[in-house]
Protein backbone atom coordinates (compact mmCIF):
# COMPACT_ATOMS: atom_id res chain seq x y z
CA UNK A 1 0.00 0.00 0.00
CA UNK A 2 2.70 2.48 0.63
CA UNK A 3 4.34 2.05 -2.29
CA UNK A 4 1.03 2.46 -4.28
CA UNK A 5 0.44 6.10 -2.49
CA UNK A 6 4.29 7.01 -3.52
CA UNK A 7 3.63 6.33 -6.65
CA UNK A 8 0.38 7.98 -6.57
CA UNK A 9 1.93 11.08 -5.13
CA UNK A 10 4.85 11.10 -7.82
CA UNK A 11 2.49 11.18 -11.03
CA UNK A 12 0.11 13.72 -9.02
CA UNK A 13 3.06 16.15 -8.17
CA UNK A 14 4.50 15.78 -11.13
CA UNK A 15 1.71 16.62 -13.38
CA UNK A 16 1.47 20.29 -11.83
CA UNK A 17 4.81 20.65 -13.96
CA UNK A 18 3.49 18.63 -17.02
CA UNK A 19 3.21 20.34 -20.92
CA UNK A 20 0.63 19.50 -23.33
CA UNK A 21 0.41 15.92 -25.29
CA UNK A 22 1.23 17.08 -28.51
CA UNK A 23 4.49 18.94 -27.16
CA UNK A 24 5.58 15.55 -25.76
CA UNK A 25 9.22 15.44 -25.76
CA UNK A 26 10.46 13.38 -22.51
CA UNK A 27 8.86 11.08 -20.29
CA UNK A 28 10.32 10.03 -16.67
CA UNK A 29 8.70 6.41 -15.49
CA UNK A 30 9.00 3.59 -12.72
CA UNK A 31 8.99 -0.04 -13.33
CA UNK A 32 5.65 -1.02 -11.33
CA UNK A 33 6.13 -4.58 -11.46
CA UNK A 34 9.83 -4.49 -10.16
CA UNK A 35 8.04 -2.22 -6.76
CA UNK A 36 6.45 -5.63 -5.86
CA UNK A 37 9.96 -7.29 -4.81
CA UNK A 38 11.33 -3.71 -3.69
CA UNK A 39 13.52 -3.01 -6.40
CA UNK A 40 13.21 0.64 -7.48
CA UNK A 41 13.78 1.29 -11.28
CA UNK A 42 13.95 4.51 -12.43
CA UNK A 43 13.46 5.33 -16.41
CA UNK A 44 13.83 8.68 -18.39
CA UNK A 45 13.23 8.76 -22.23
CA UNK A 46 13.91 11.35 -24.92
CA UNK A 47 11.88 12.09 -28.07
CA UNK A 48 13.71 12.59 -31.16
CA UNK A 49 11.52 12.83 -33.57
CA UNK A 50 8.11 11.57 -34.69
CA UNK A 51 9.56 7.87 -35.12
CA UNK A 52 12.66 7.41 -32.63
CA UNK A 53 13.22 8.55 -29.55
CA UNK A 54 16.18 6.99 -26.90
CA UNK A 55 15.66 5.66 -23.15
CA UNK A 56 18.00 5.56 -20.21
CA UNK A 57 17.67 3.76 -16.61
CA UNK A 58 19.12 2.90 -13.68
CA UNK A 59 17.55 0.86 -10.88
CA UNK A 60 18.56 -0.21 -7.41
CA UNK A 61 17.29 -3.06 -4.51
CA UNK A 62 15.77 -6.10 -4.26
CA UNK A 63 15.33 -8.64 -7.01
CA UNK A 64 14.20 -11.48 -4.66
CA UNK A 65 14.08 -11.45 -0.93
CA UNK A 66 12.21 -14.90 0.16
CA UNK A 67 12.44 -16.01 3.80
CA UNK A 68 9.68 -18.95 5.40
CA UNK A 69 8.52 -21.27 3.64
CA UNK A 70 9.33 -19.14 0.35
CA UNK A 71 12.70 -19.61 1.19
CA UNK A 72 12.53 -23.19 2.06
CA UNK A 73 11.60 -24.40 -1.04
CA UNK A 74 14.30 -22.16 -2.79
CA UNK A 75 16.67 -24.03 -0.41
CA UNK A 76 15.66 -27.77 -1.60
CA UNK A 77 16.01 -26.48 -5.33
CA UNK A 78 19.80 -25.58 -4.64
CA UNK A 79 20.47 -27.74 -2.54
CA UNK A 80 18.46 -31.25 -3.34
CA UNK A 81 17.34 -30.77 0.78
CA UNK A 82 16.10 -28.48 2.95
CA UNK A 83 17.85 -29.82 6.45
CA UNK A 84 18.65 -26.72 7.78
CA UNK A 85 15.36 -25.09 8.06
CA UNK A 86 15.65 -22.13 10.65
CA UNK A 87 15.25 -18.77 9.95
CA UNK A 88 16.47 -19.80 5.89
CA UNK A 89 16.69 -16.81 3.69
CA UNK A 90 17.04 -16.19 0.07
CA UNK A 91 18.31 -12.88 -1.28
CA UNK A 92 19.10 -11.64 -4.41
CA UNK A 93 19.93 -7.55 -4.53
CA UNK A 94 22.05 -5.07 -6.76
CA UNK A 95 21.91 -2.23 -9.29
CA UNK A 96 21.34 -1.92 -12.93
CA UNK A 97 22.06 0.51 -15.65
CA UNK A 98 20.56 0.32 -19.07
CA UNK A 99 19.75 2.75 -22.80
CA UNK A 100 17.72 1.49 -25.39
CA UNK A 101 16.53 2.50 -28.90
CA UNK A 102 13.04 3.08 -29.52
CA UNK A 103 10.99 3.05 -33.26
CA UNK A 104 7.72 3.73 -32.92
CA UNK A 105 5.38 2.02 -35.82
CA UNK A 106 2.49 4.18 -35.05
CA UNK A 107 0.66 6.47 -37.14
CA UNK A 108 0.80 8.91 -34.23
CA UNK A 109 3.84 10.72 -33.24
CA UNK A 110 6.16 9.16 -30.45
CA UNK A 111 6.45 8.61 -27.95
CA UNK A 112 2.70 7.09 -28.29
CA UNK A 113 1.62 3.42 -30.10
CA UNK A 114 3.39 0.42 -30.45
CA UNK A 115 7.43 0.38 -30.72
CA UNK A 116 10.01 -2.26 -30.35
CA UNK A 117 13.24 -1.04 -28.54
CA UNK A 118 16.82 -2.71 -28.83
CA UNK A 119 18.99 -1.85 -26.25
CA UNK A 120 21.95 -3.24 -23.73
CA UNK A 121 21.38 -3.85 -19.61
CA UNK A 122 24.33 -4.03 -17.05
CA UNK A 123 23.46 -5.72 -13.56
CA UNK A 124 25.86 -5.77 -10.77
CA UNK A 125 23.92 -8.26 -8.27
CA UNK A 126 24.81 -10.54 -4.91
CA UNK A 127 22.88 -13.65 -4.02
CA UNK A 128 22.96 -14.94 -0.73
CA UNK A 129 21.44 -18.27 0.96
CA UNK A 130 21.74 -17.63 5.09
CA UNK A 131 20.26 -19.79 7.68
CA UNK A 132 20.66 -19.64 11.62
CA UNK A 133 22.32 -22.81 13.25
CA UNK A 134 20.18 -25.05 15.50
CA UNK A 135 22.77 -24.99 18.62
CA UNK A 136 24.90 -22.04 18.80
CA UNK A 137 21.96 -19.61 16.81
CA UNK A 138 24.40 -17.90 14.70
CA UNK A 139 24.16 -16.89 10.84
CA UNK A 140 25.89 -18.70 8.32
CA UNK A 141 26.29 -18.57 4.63
CA UNK A 142 26.24 -21.23 2.25
CA UNK A 143 26.14 -18.73 -0.92
CA UNK A 144 27.91 -15.70 -1.65
CA UNK A 145 28.03 -15.13 -4.89
CA UNK A 146 28.50 -12.04 -6.92
CA UNK A 147 27.36 -11.28 -10.39
CA UNK A 148 28.29 -9.24 -13.23
CA UNK A 149 25.98 -9.61 -16.14
CA UNK A 150 25.34 -7.64 -19.64
CA UNK A 151 22.27 -8.23 -21.15
CA UNK A 152 21.70 -7.48 -24.84
CA UNK A 153 17.95 -7.57 -25.31
CA UNK A 154 14.78 -6.63 -27.99
CA UNK A 155 11.58 -5.59 -26.28
CA UNK A 156 8.44 -5.23 -27.83
CA UNK A 157 6.24 -3.02 -25.92
CA UNK A 158 2.83 -0.14 -26.75
CA UNK A 159 3.01 3.32 -24.91
CA UNK A 160 -0.43 5.06 -24.01
CA UNK A 161 -0.35 8.71 -22.73
CA UNK A 162 -3.87 9.06 -20.94
CA UNK A 163 -5.38 12.32 -19.86
CA UNK A 164 -2.60 14.61 -21.91
CA UNK A 165 0.35 13.24 -19.63
CA UNK A 166 0.31 9.99 -17.52
CA UNK A 167 2.31 7.70 -19.34
CA UNK A 168 1.39 3.72 -19.13
CA UNK A 169 4.01 1.28 -20.73
CA UNK A 170 3.58 -2.69 -20.66
CA UNK A 171 6.29 -4.42 -22.93
CA UNK A 172 7.77 -7.80 -23.35
CA UNK A 173 11.09 -8.98 -24.73
CA UNK A 174 14.16 -11.74 -24.79
CA UNK A 175 17.80 -11.18 -24.32
CA UNK A 176 21.18 -12.59 -24.54
CA UNK A 177 22.76 -12.16 -21.20
CA UNK A 178 26.19 -12.99 -20.66
CA UNK A 179 27.69 -13.17 -16.70
CA UNK A 180 30.47 -13.67 -14.53
CA UNK A 181 30.18 -14.93 -11.13
CA UNK A 182 32.76 -14.49 -8.34
CA UNK A 183 33.01 -15.92 -4.55
CA UNK A 184 34.48 -14.19 -2.13
CA UNK A 185 36.00 -17.23 -0.37
CA UNK A 186 36.38 -18.93 -4.24
CA UNK A 187 39.59 -17.10 -6.85
CA UNK A 188 37.48 -18.84 -9.52
CA UNK A 189 35.29 -17.05 -11.26
CA UNK A 190 33.24 -18.80 -13.65
CA UNK A 191 31.17 -17.46 -16.80
CA UNK A 192 28.24 -18.30 -18.24
CA UNK A 193 25.56 -17.06 -21.57
CA UNK A 194 22.00 -17.68 -21.70
CA UNK A 195 18.57 -16.00 -22.78
CA UNK A 196 16.54 -13.68 -20.51
CA UNK A 197 12.81 -12.97 -20.54
CA UNK A 198 12.57 -8.90 -20.13
CA UNK A 199 9.10 -7.44 -19.16
CA UNK A 200 7.52 -4.37 -16.61
CA UNK A 201 4.82 -1.85 -16.82
CA UNK A 202 6.26 1.13 -16.60
CA UNK A 203 4.23 4.05 -15.23
CA UNK A 204 4.92 7.90 -15.26
CA UNK A 205 4.49 11.17 -16.70
CA UNK A 206 5.23 12.53 -20.00
CA UNK A 207 6.10 16.28 -20.25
Amino acid sequence: MNKLLLLILILFSMTMFAQKEHNIKNSIRVNSIALLSNYYEFQYERVLNNKNSIKIGFGNGFFLKKTGNDADKDFESAFGSNIFNNNNEHIVKGFSLNADYRYFFSAKPAPKGIYISPGIQYLKLNEKYTYVTFEEGQLRTLIDNNYSILNFRFLLGYQFIITKNILINPYLGVGVALSKVENPTNTVEGYGKGLSLNMGVDVGIAF
